[in-house]
């Protein structure tokens, strides 16, 4: 099928979409595949979609994908899996919300705290933007200090305080905010800045600077343990235990946003891969395959401020049955398993065949992460350590080859949004056969990119 015809649907829908909605749709973060441009090149993407099931979604011109977007990374253990899916027609029989406690609460709670290090208490809430926002509110509380300390690249949410030096909804706009003192996107209120300090990722000699020079102001450090929004980028080997040093030794907390490696890195997450236990870390996508739940866990004396009701966090739809029970099952399914092994090793296998297709096709790149989620970046960097390296990367060749790729594999039936950091999920249920199919379209997709010269 020609591409012009391939998302007709789509299209027609966008045009209502573009006068109901400010910008054509209810997230920034959709903007690649809604406007149809990436970094200003043309690229032709399905916009509105059908159904998913397992490993494949459906857009509404009925083409099917292998689906690698898996709606920014929260589909774990498949799309519709019967046993969530099961879980939340149980409890919706039995009521959706209550307006007060309700027990299955404290099941997903004592799961949080079998597996999550620093988890003696959770609060439950609806968004990952929420969790993060909860855990600045709590550690500023617990500590009486103001200031927050953050990192370029590191995506914690829209609200106004995450806006600070951190990555807009396109390429110009991060390359004119990324710093300390400037905000990404107008409406947010500039007193913030003075609240937050902003630092580059995977910089050690300059955090240890800053939180000598500052830490008697500094009342929490947060980090995406493996960052994977501007990129699935490790920390240099030291990096975190630095930090967890340092943090500990000015009366800092330690915050792990693990909003996307939550569940995603194992049950334990990021912390069991790292061996650091923060104070205080946040849940969010993983946590119940889809549905909207998050959750900020931490020791009891960080949770104090709640308890002593010193601070007020609320919400109506705060652990609400029907996300609660999703969880629930998800954790439980995830438990079933055993291990992450299967996971692991198709999503090793799937980047060392996009490592051979750049190899066979003559063009530098780098694909990089920990196999449940990776990056393809376009570039001639051996390896990609910082948000700054991503953004340095040229439009000509690189840019202009990553969208010829990534048009490539959706005219192949596989799904992955356009990005410059080119970042990939997988799913327990993608199978070997997806992985095959996969590889050999992303060797067609180089091969078709390596004619930009």
């Amino acid at each position: 099928m020609e591409t012009s015809t391939m998302f007709k649907r789509s299209r027609e829908l966008q045009v209502e979409a573009n006068d109901l909605l400010p910008g054509g749709t209810n997230s920034g973060a959709r903007a690649a595949i809604t406007k149809g441009s990436y970094e200003g090149l043309s690229i032709s993407t399905p916009a509105f979609f059908d159904k998913a099931s397992g490993s494949h979604i459906f857009d509404v011109d009925q083409n099917e994908f292998i689906d690698y977007h898996l709606s920014f990374g929260p589909i774990i253990l498949g799309h519709s899996h019967p046993t969530v899916v099961a879980a939340v027609k149980e409890q919706l029989e039995r009521g959706a919300i209550f307006g007060g406690n309700s027990e299955i609460e404290l099941k997903l709670c004592r799961k949080f705290r079998k597996y999550v290090a620093c988890g003696e208490q959770v609060v439950l809430c609806s968004t990952g933007s929420e969790a993060t926002s909860v855990a600045r509110r709590i550690v500023k509380a617990h500590s009486k200090k103001r200031k927050m300390l953050k990192f370029e690249g590191h995506y914690h949410g829209w609200a106004d305080w995450n806006m600070v030096g951190a990555v807009g909804s396109v390429i110009g706009s991060f390359a004119r905010n990324m710093g300390q003192k400037v905000v990404s996107a107008e409406g947010v209120s500039e007193s913030v800045i003075d609240d937050i300090i902003v630092l580059p990722w995977n910089d050690p000699g300059l955090l240890e600077e800053t939180i000598r020079r500052e830490g008697d102001q500094i009342a929490g450090v947060i980090t995406e343990v493996y960052q994977a929004n501007w990129g699935v980028i490790p920390p240099e080997k030291g990096y975190l235990e630095l930090m967890r040093k340092l943090t500990k030794e000015n009366g800092i907390d330690l915050i792990f946003d693990e909003v996307i490696t939550g569940f995603r890195l194992g049950l334990r997450g990021a912390q069991e891969a790292t061996g650091i236990v923060p104070d205080v870390a946040t849940y969010a996508k993983c946590v119940a395959n889809g549905l909207t739940i998050a959750a900020v866990a931490a020791t009891k004396e960080i949770m104090e401020p709640v308890t002593s009701d010193r601070t007020y966090i609320a919400g109506t739809y705060n652990g609400n049955p029907l996300a609660v029970a999703a969880a629930l099952a998800t954790v439980t399914e995830l438990e079933s398993y055993g291990s992450y092994s299967k996971i692991y090793s198709r999503g090793n296998e799937l980047m060392k065949g996009i490592r051979d297709g750049f190899a066979d096709a003559h063009i530098p790149g780098v694909v990089q992460g920990p196999g449940p989620m990776f990056s393809v970046f376009f570039t001639d960097l051996e390896s990609v350590g910082s948000t700054r390296d991503v953004y340095s990367i040229p439009m000509h060749p690189h840019i202009r080859r990553s969208a010829v790729f990534f048009q490539g594999l959706i005219n192949r039936g596989v799904m992955a949004m356009p990005t410059r950091y080119g970042r990939l999920y997988l799913s327990f249920a993608h199978t070997e056969e997806d992985i095959q199919k996969t590889i050999e379209a992303s060797h067609e997709a180089l091969r078709e990119a390596s004619a930009i010269r």
